[in-house]
């Protein structure tokens, strides 16, 4: 990320986090709930995300590099079922902190995990040789999403898989109505399939397939209609409050998803040989 960029991410975790975990289900699972077909309970919900990676990961494969690990709940989700070794990177300190103490805390894994504090858009120069790197909801942070590409595209062995959970835009980039998605949830990286798809090649990586997760999310839950009635309040509180600007941002995302202007995808890149 560009300075101003990874700084503003690296508050913006370091502040919001354990306000994540308190307003969340119990399940340290900071990105949002898929409510697919099979699904039939909260914990499933998610974990859903979770378990589109692990399909994701084949037998031969024993390296895996989470991009924008939280607080760790996909490493250790990853490693207590698969016989993998997870790499989990954060900007954020805080969130490396935490990952750390509830690795330390949890039982048995079939694999292993370890995390670091870096940034995704410049990575510490000895990861490298995953055999699939993933990033839940934390793709829309990269800045440039050029340098994301870039160092994923490094990370992997040729023949390896990045997988990106996260919303892309469908509608005009200078719609006003993304402005306060951008702003309130730091997503300095909003862009289309086809975008992602050429940024990616330049890396060298191919999208190979891209599946359409909106329909799994619930809006409009009781907790949205609610910050939705809070607006106003939260409007005049967000220069001063971290959490204000992050509910803010939470609100804008939802009607710019029944708008139409942003999707919920899970995108798969293979790096070329």
């Amino acid at each position: 990320m560009t300075t101003t960029g990874a700084a503003r991410a690296r508050r913006y975790y370091d502040a919001n986090t354990w306000k994540f975990l308190l307003s969340g289900s119990g399940q340290r699972a900071i990105h949002r709930e898929l409510w697919a077909p099979e699904v039939t309970d909260l914990k499933g919900a998610l974990h859903h995300a979770h378990d589109l990676v692990a399909t994701e990961i084949g037998p031969e494969d024993r390296s895996v590099l989470d991009l924008g690990c939280g607080v760790g709940t996909a490493a250790l989700y990853l490693a207590r079922r698969l016989p993998v070794d997870v790499v989990g990177v954060s900007i954020s300190p805080e969130q490396v902190r935490l990952a750390q103490r509830f690795a330390a805390a949890h039982g048995p894994l079939r694999g292993t995990v370890r995390f670091e504090t870096a940034d995704f858009t410049a990575l510490p120069a000895g990861l490298v040789g995953f055999d699939v790197a993933f990033a839940i909801e934390s793709f829309v942070h990269a800045d440039p999403a050029s340098a994301f590409f870039r160092e994923a595209a490094r990370a992997l062995r040729p023949g390896g898989r990045l997988l990106v959970i996260d919303d892309v835009r469908t509608g005009d980039p200078a719609d006003p109505r993304l402005d306060d998605v951008r702003t309130g949830w730091h997503a300095e990286t909003l862009v289309s399939v086809p975008e992602a798809a050429a940024l990616a090649a330049e890396a060298g990586l191919e999208l190979t397939g891209s599946t359409d997760l909106s329909p799994y999310q619930r809006l409009g839950r009781p907790r949205d209609r609610l910050i939705a009635a809070l607006q106003p309040a939260l409007r005049r509180a967000r220069s001063r409050s971290v959490w204000a600007e992050s509910l803010v941002g939470g609100d804008a995302l939802q009607r710019c998803h029944r708008a139409g202007l942003l999707e919920y995808r899970l995108l798969r890149f293979v790096k070329r040989s």
